[in-house]
């Protein structure tokens, strides 16, 4: 429950506010609607802003960033909300303590705020249900004290210490005394053959192989998990890892840099023997013909902490959720499989939920030889057989979707705008910081480049002064754009067009770009963005697979077509909208693409309000590459060049990042797409060209309204227009642009006469009832009438 007034003063006047919605409790920027960084203040805001967000946002509650002083204590689960009883851990802390103390959110847990410094660095005791922050994340805040005279904000550090060691302090374990090596009876290649085999077997696997990015944040960590994993298999003898780490994908010359007394290789291969507690034993060989006395050697009861499952599907599904947890989830909206695959979360689309199962399967058979209770094992292998079946496997998955950490929603992937995920970890654009690829950020697209903070691009900004005639504000105002494309943020609300004949370097930019973004850049039928799907009613499929793509492209509209002005306005405007996959359920998502289209032929626009012509920006491509110089495979050798095209885009969305901060534009000023798209817009003005066609000044002469809106219809179908204005709008816009005179019958507009077209289109339209006063008359010259449509 929230009760703002029971939030202590001294915590109201902190500028480390932020809102949240649930069900998820990210954190929100109060001034904007994006993500809050707990490690970014100009993202916090103080309490009266944050306050009022949450109305104008749509926000469940607000919440304080822990960090300058600002210490919160968490206990979970630990109060009745039907009795108000405490456990023992939440009365044990709020004795200890004497600061500010209020329910969380969920009525079932305790916050506790104060001031104070945490003396370690844990933070977390799962068993106690006991966390202790103070930097690095927020609390929510909720006013809703327990106390019926709410405490005050203080000072707590002698509570904060006794906590800390209560709770979180633990001794550090004596040295390991290095073990001798214990040699196994198998050859090195078979036991490197069991180790990939076995339970961590694709991480070995991958690092065998010198994969370790996905796995950890540097190299020298993975070396050490490497002889870490071989210590265990190669019976903790040294020369034996040495020389199974010589034949990895690891292995480089760093090895045998000397580090002290030995090598860098030495000092990591005796740390991991160090750290062994135990080695790899081969089972004992056993007689396949006497296997009742082999089972009457194993102990009846099963091993310590070892988990007990039934024999149906709901115990098959429940191994299955166990074994892989870390590395599936499920969408019941999309209806799919997502899998982890060490960068992203992947949609499952060839079965590889199935095959996972198949490996359980497998791994299930082995459980046999732990058994040996006649009627266990054949109830077991009862299970193991219907299991195998198709029918079986399909049952176990089903049942596994809402087991806990397996469910997801659509709102839980691509969240963080400000993040991009590249080959070798993730980048944090507002910073320019590479961390490790995270589980938890829950990233479904990657872009198809490794970050090279070193990488240059010099046959990219050539192309780029040929495309732009050398026009260094048209080559800056792309840097920018396609800076702002690598964000997650819509807040220019645009749609750029690419415009211009042949042969001048659009499609060839356009596509450098979707290579670039790999995951994150999407291409669009035209047909999407055009007037003739205007009438599509609900959810559509061919949105539903944008979510969470940065750039959208299309290409190549047909002549005279006509843009879908609403759904543009809807795909930039930042709302929610409404989009489902085929047989999914529908759901909503915020776009964060920018859509781009490279095009010779301009859409058609209808609008003339500034709601749609804000948002269009037409960049010209008009700088033909003559024939002799071009050079049919530079998109080829642009690919090489990623890793630097994709600093200069950074710097590009360092400038826009920059330039738009307090809700300013952070696209640059270029005089070239400003007269491009001021020029477009008149093109698209239907009726400026119908006046400049049929009408001009002429004192003293008069035209009748409903006259005056038939030639325009005539003109309109003459030329081709498709939806021609109404004759309210018609007479709304001319008593914009010339004075009218209404009588009791009529409407007449003052001082405009007809140009030899505008009694054309007069003749064709005239009618015996018309009365025409003061009105040049059409030449009698002009016969001919409108041909039927």
């Amino acid at each position: 429950m929230l009760k703002p007034e029971n939030i202590p003063e001294e915590l109201k006047q902190l500028p480390r506010w932020v809102c949240y919605r649930l069900p998820d409790k990210i954190p929100l920027n109060p001034r904007t609607g994006d993500l809050a960084d707990s490690t970014a203040p100009d993202t916090w805001a103080d309490y009266a802003t944050a306050a009022e967000a949450v109305i104008r946002l749509g926000c469940t509650g607000l919440g304080l960033v822990l960090g300058g002083g600002l210490v919160g204590i968490d206990v979970d689960h630990c109060l009745d909300p039907a009795t108000d009883e405490l456990n023992e851990t939440a009365r044990e802390v709020l004795t200890s303590t004497k600061s500010y103390a209020e329910r969380s959110p969920s009525g079932t847990g305790i916050h506790i705020l104060c001031r104070g410094q945490k003396p370690g660095k844990a933070c977390k005791n799962s068993k106690a249900g006991f966390e202790l922050y103070d930097g690095g994340r927020y609390f929510t805040v909720t006013g809703d004290a327990l106390d019926d005279k709410p405490r005050a904000f203080c000072e707590d550090q002698a509570a904060i210490d006794t906590l800390y060691k209560r709770y979180l302090h633990k001794e550090a374990p004596a040295p390991a005394r290095p073990r001798a090596a214990a040699p196994v009876d198998l050859d090195d290649a078979e036991l490197l053959r069991r180790a990939a085999a076995g339970r961590d077997g694709t991480r070995f696997a991958d690092l065998y192989a010198g994969n370790w990015r996905g796995y950890y944040a540097s190299q020298s960590e993975a070396d050490l998990a490497l002889c870490n994993l071989l210590a265990f298999w190669l019976g903790a003898d040294e020369g034996r890892i040495d020389q199974a780490f010589r034949a990895s994908g690891l292995m480089r010359p760093k090895w045998d840099e000397k580090h002290g007394a030995g090598t860098y290789g030495q000092m990591t291969v005796s740390k991991a023997v160090a750290d062994c507690q135990e080695v790899y034993t081969p089972p004992a060989k056993v007689d396949t013909g006497d296997m009742a006395a082999f089972f009457a050697g194993e102990d009846a009861s099963p091993a310590p902490g070892k988990k007990q499952y039934t024999m149906d599907d709901t115990g098959n599904a429940q191994r299955f959720a166990d074994a892989y947890r870390d590395r599936v989830r499920y969408s019941h909206t999309d209806k799919c499989w997502y899998l982890w695959d060490g960068m992203c979360w992947a949609r499952d689309e060839t079965d590889a939920a199935k095959r996972l199962a198949d490996v359980l399967l497998t791994e299930m058979d082995k459980a046999l030889f732990g058994m040996h209770d006649p009627e266990a094992i054949k109830a077991y292998k009862a299970n193991l057989r219907r299991a195998r079946s198709s029918k079986g496997k399909e049952s176990m998955l089903k049942e596994a979707q809402h087991l806990p950490g397996i469910p997801v929603t659509p709102g839980m992937f691509d969240r963080h705008k400000g993040l991009l995920n590249v080959k070798n970890g993730t980048l944090r654009l507002r910073t320019g910081a590479l961390q490790p690829h995270r589980r938890e950020d829950y990233l479904t697209r990657i872009a198809a480049v490794e970050y090279n903070a070193a990488a240059a691009c010099p046959l990219w900004e050539s192309f780029l002064r040929d495309v732009t005639g050398g026009d260094a504000e048209l080559a800056h105002y792309l840097q920018v754009m396609v800076g702002y494309m690598l964000s997650g943020s819509t807040q220019e609300q645009c749609v750029f067009f690419l415009y211009g004949d042949g042969a001048n370097g659009k499609s060839t930019f356009l596509d450098t770009l979707a290579a670039l973004l790999g995951d994150y850049a999407m291409n669009a039928q035209a047909e999407t963005l055009m007037e003739k799907n205007r009438n599509q009613g609900g959810a559509r499929s061919d949105i539903a697979r944008l979510k969470g793509a940065r750039l959208v492209t299309t290409s190549e509209t047909d002549e005279g077509v006509y843009l879908n002005e609403s759904l543009i306005k809807q795909l930039t405007g930042g709302d929610a909208i409404t989009a489902r996959f085929l047989y999914g359920k529908e759901f909503e998502f915020r776009p964060e693409f920018k859509i781009v289209m490279a095009t010779n032929h301009k859409p058609r626009v209808r609008g003339t309000d500034t709601g749609i012509w804000r948002r269009i920006k037409l960049v010209p491509f008009t700088q033909a590459i003559p024939e002799d110089k071009q050079d049919k495979r530079l998109p080829e050798k642009l690919l090489t060049e990623l890793p630097g095209i994709l600093n200069w885009a950074l710097e590009g969305c360092r400038q826009w990042v920059e330039a738009s901060k307090g809700n300013r534009s952070g696209l640059p000023k270029c005089e070239a797409v400003r007269a491009a798209t001021a020029e477009y817009r008149t093109e698209q003005d239907c009726l400026t060209m119908f006046l400049e066609d049929c009408i001009y000044p002429c004192p003293g002469q008069t035209l009748q309204a409903a006259v005056f809106y038939r030639i325009y219809r005539a003109w309109a179908q003459d030329n081709g227009e498709r939806f021609p204005v109404s004759s309210t709008r018609f007479g709304r816009e001319m008593k914009k642009k010339f004075a009218a005179k209404t009588t009791n019958t009529n409407t007449e507009y003052q001082g405009i006469g007809l140009t030899q077209d505008g009694n054309k289109y007069l003749n064709w339209t005239i009618q015996p009832a018309d009365h025409l006063r003061n009105t040049i008359p059409a030449p009698s010259w002009i016969q001919t009438k409108l041909p039927q449509s």
